[in-house]
């Protein structure tokens, strides 16, 4: 938690670093580590979870270029 903290804060310092980016990583990476316990049993529901991060993960690389094409 301290590294990370740390280098949130070190995005300040630096310039051309969006923080609100880093910041939805975080966030997004808590909310599926929640769902997606490995500390559970392995469950139709994670399976469909992973598809799906999996997908979204696909559409915004997709997303990304098309917006740098244009």
């Amino acid at each position: 938690m301290t590294y990370a903290v740390v280098l949130f804060l070190f995005g300040f310092i630096m310039s051309n670093v969006d923080n609100y980016a880093h910041l939805g990583g975080f966030i997004g990476g808590y909310l599926t580590a929640l769902i997606l316990d490995p500390l559970r049993p392995e469950r139709t529901d994670h399976f469909i979870a992973a598809i799906v991060c999996v997908a979204l993960t696909l559409f915004s690389i997709v997303a990304s270029i098309i917006t740098a094409i244009a």
